[in-house]
């Protein structure tokens, strides 16, 4: 499957928002196989332990806080952090978020740290560091051919090349897509834990 077609509305985005966007972004895609799980359910799958409340946050109040903000996206739910250390590429919090679901997540931070992972029925079965294929393992890295061929031809690409292409994988396996209005509304948010 090709990805190009997409990766045009993700580099306007980043673009548009390169201030603070090419400093860092995590994205996941949560796609449960048996019907859309509730921002509660996913809060809980999120955490080991005590959940924490959901909370809604003003815009800026949210980036500024390090939240991860939630949303309903027709059977998906996407989580969104936008600052401070990334929670969910933990392969701990990966492996309960896709318990009889599909998760796709990308991300990068500002010392360029970047990654795309996708996980399912409880294990992370590929992950590319640096968004580069060459350097892409897991428990089953076949699963992504076609993103791997995808992004190898945009790894040496200026940002937000391989940034764009990684995000229009998760929109093309997911259905879920980011765009201006998504950061320009407020969702609901849960602030937790880093894990240990």
């Amino acid at each position: 499957m090709a990805f190009q077609h997409l990766t045009e509305h993700y580099e306007g985005l980043l673009r548009a928002r390169s201030g603070w966007l090419s400093e860092g972004l995590a994205w996941t895609a949560v796609l449960p196989v048996d019907g859309p799980l509730s921002l509660d359910a996913t809060v809980s799958r999120l955490v080991d332990g005590e959940r924490p409340p959901l909370i809604e946050l003003e815009d800026d109040e949210a980036y500024e806080e390090g939240a991860l903000l939630l949303e309903q996206a027709g059977n998906a739910t996407m989580i969104v952090q936008t600052f401070g250390k990334n929670y969910v590429w933990e392969s701990d919090v990966l492996g309960r978020l896709s318990v009889n679901a599909r998760v796709w997540h990308v991300s990068w931070e500002v010392t360029r740290n970047s990654r795309l992972i996708h996980a399912a029925h409880g294990r992370v079965l590929a992950e590319v560091p640096h968004l580069d294929p060459a350097y892409v393992r897991g428990d089953d890295p076949a699963a992504i051919e076609a993103e791997l061929a995808a992004l190898g031809p945009v790894v040496e690409a200026p940002w937000p090349a391989s940034q764009a292409m990684a995000m229009a994988v998760v929109e093309g396996r997911t259905g879920v897509r980011l765009d201006q209005a998504w950061f320009e509304r407020s969702h609901p948010a849960v602030v937790v834990d880093e894990p240990e």
